[in-house]
């Protein structure tokens, strides 16, 4: 089975008149931790913690990459200072840094070294990400990751910016005339960079106020380690909640040796693509679960430690799966939740636990949190960016079109982030709502992560 995300992350800037140890940092083996660990911790716990806090109905699809988000929002980073880099630092839910992580540059004008905020965690995704794109004989996977800056050319950007986001995020930046050639120049790299399957990001010029726009794309493409036959295909009912079902097309096939676990709450399996080098994680309520139609609300339990438990835990069997085909789209705003989420986390968790760097901690007080009246939101600057003048971050949003068939899956995404079940065999029929995520095995790094609540909804 072929999969293809191409996933397009684009961001526009305008002018603006006491740490305990982590969960993951328990979960992940020390030479993981040390090489790209808190990336690691930030991709994943964006993957949980956003499906916890975005105002989506429980019926509703969900897909994101947490790793484009990542991408994303360390680059904006890169580009603000003081309270506005600590903003979004926080956004990311990491532990408290070390502020004073000197790096060395080393160039045909001699070597310095240098203080960069939050170095250690730029280092570690950027080894991250190097370590995604770095094919090796025999692999059997495509995964492209490509980010840019547009600048308009009537601002002048900072040296130590660009070379910092050159050097650790291989960021392309060109300079353009915003009024004339913005539109044709940044369809086009979206279309270069997602194989095509994204011709179009923008279908007019962007407001004049824009200045700039960070573009942050992923192409991905596997074949699954075991492929299903479209001749077992069936036409069945999935049940999306205790008195409704939807017709829906039904893949099936005999999986032998994947990763299988069963809990009092739910089972588990990962399909695997080929050479194991990437897996597709599922979750699946078990019939007793009192959230098994409501699927936002039992990944609200599902917290990494939970997650990396059962992959531990689990043991290879031959499972019989039967899977529904899927088509769907997703748009998300990113920057609002995650904000509100910074500020609710503040005063009710840090203030009562002092714990305020655990990830599950939102994931058990959702309704506090749905109930929580945001106070003030200042904007984000990017101080650090340009000279002579302040750039804002307006928002920071994610769109996907995903799908799977028998033969392969292909899914685009446009990201924009404005700143302005046989002998012996198990059995897996996914009937009711699951969740799943794709999983680099290497690395630990989550690309994907979604919840199917409805695969008849488009």
């Amino acid at each position: 089975m072929k999969f293809y995300i191409p996933i397009l992350f684009v961001c526009s800037l305008r002018i603006h008149s006491t740490s305990t140890k982590s969960i993951l940092e328990q979960l992940i083996p020390k030479e993981k931790l040390d090489n790209y660990g808190l990336a690691i911790e930030a991709i994943f716990s964006l993957g949980i913690r956003l499906q916890a806090i975005m105002d989506e109905s429980p019926n509703a699809n969900f897909v994101v990459s947490p790793l484009s988000t990542t991408a994303i929002i360390s680059q904006l980073m890169m580009g603000a200072e003081g309270v506005f880099q600590d903003q979004l630092y926080k956004l990311l839910s990491l532990p408290k840094p070390d502020h004073s992580y000197m790096v060395n540059n080393y160039g045909k004008d001699g070597n310095e070294t240098r203080l960069l905020p939050y170095g250690n965690f730029h280092l570690q995704l950027s080894a991250l990400l190097k370590t995604l794109q770095r094919r090796k004989p025999g692999e059997k996977f495509d995964l492209n990751l490509s980010n840019a800056l547009f600048y308009n050319q009537d601002i002048e950007l900072k040296n130590d910016f660009m070379k910092y986001l050159y050097k650790l995020y291989d960021t392309e930046i060109k300079a353009l005339n915003f009024y004339k050639d913005t539109s044709s120049l940044i369809n086009s790299w979206a279309s270069e960079h997602t194989n095509g399957l994204i011709k179009s990001v923008l279908s007019s010029a962007p407001p004049p106020s824009t200045t700039s726009m960070f573009l942050n794309s992923i192409y991905f493409r596997a074949d699954w380690e075991t492929p299903f036959s479209d001749l077992l295909n069936t036409r069945g009912k999935f049940h999306t909640n205790e008195n409704t079902t939807v017709d829906v097309d039904y893949m099936m096939g005999n999986i032998p040796l994947i990763p299988y676990t069963a809990t009092k709450d739910y089972k588990m399996i990962c399909l695997p693509y080929k050479n194991r080098e990437l897996g597709m994680y599922l979750f699946f309520p078990n019939p007793d679960n009192e959230n098994k139609y409501n699927i936002r609300a039992f990944t609200e339990k599902l917290n990494p430690q939970e997650i990396f438990s059962a992959i531990a835990k689990s043991k290879l069997h031959d499972v019989i799966v039967k899977i529904p085909k899927l088509s769907l789209t997703n748009r998300v705003n990113i920057l609002k939740p995650l904000q509100k989420y910074t500020e609710y986390k503040k005063v009710s968790i840090e203030s009562k636990s002092g714990n305020g760097n655990a990830i599950d901690d939102i994931l058990h007080k959702v309704n506090d949190f749905k109930n929580f009246s945001t106070p003030v939101v200042h904007d984000i600057m990017l101080t650090g960016a340009a000279k002579g003048v302040d750039l804002r971050v307006s928002d920071i949003v994610q769109q996907m079109v995903f799908s799977i068939n028998e033969k392969g899956t292909e899914a685009a995404a446009i990201s924009l982030g404005i700143t302005d079940y046989m002998g012996g065999a198990k059995v897996m029929v996914f009937n009711r709502p699951f969740v799943f995520f794709i999983r680099h095995e290497e690395t630990d790094a989550l690309i994907f992560w979604g919840t199917i609540a409805d695969p008849s909804r488009n």
